[in-house]
């Protein structure tokens, strides 16, 4: 079954997961190079190898984002007590603007009324070149 999995990876510090990792990774080269001579007995190892890679980086990135911490590292003092929340990013000058603006409707920037037909603005365009 699996080697790796993600309880005894979360128990690693985050050293180890990138040591880890660069090991996988030059494990998957030697894959790759023993399945394209056909001496690669299990070519399924090589989807378990990248799956296990994903798994670390994935957890990795997790710790490193605050996401979820690793076994080792239990934040202490007010950090732990206060659950940090996501960051949204909001924008309110944006609503002050298009609030004080008007709309301005299709119509309005093409130039033409609704009963006015387009070829009188082509003609129009025609004599201002004239």
């Amino acid at each position: 079954m699996r080697e790796l999995k993600a309880e005894k990876v979360r128990e690693m510090t985050e050293d180890e997961i990138v040591t880890r990792i660069r090991e996988l990774h030059e494990e998957m080269f030697n894959l790759r190079f023993r399945n394209a001579m056909r001496q690669l007995q299990n070519p399924l190892l090589i989807r378990e190898r990248k799956r296990d890679i994903a798994r670390l980086t994935t957890i990795l990135v997790e710790h490193r984002t605050g996401i979820r911490k690793l076994a080792g590292h239990q934040e202490t003092g007010l950090a732990a007590a206060a659950p940090k929340e996501r960051a949204v990013k909001k924008e309110p000058a944006r609503a002050e603007e298009t609030a004080a603006k008007p709309a301005e409707s299709k119509r309005e920037s093409t130039g033409r009324t609704k009963k006015e037909p387009k070829e009188t603005k082509k003609r129009a365009t025609k004599e201002s070149k004239k």
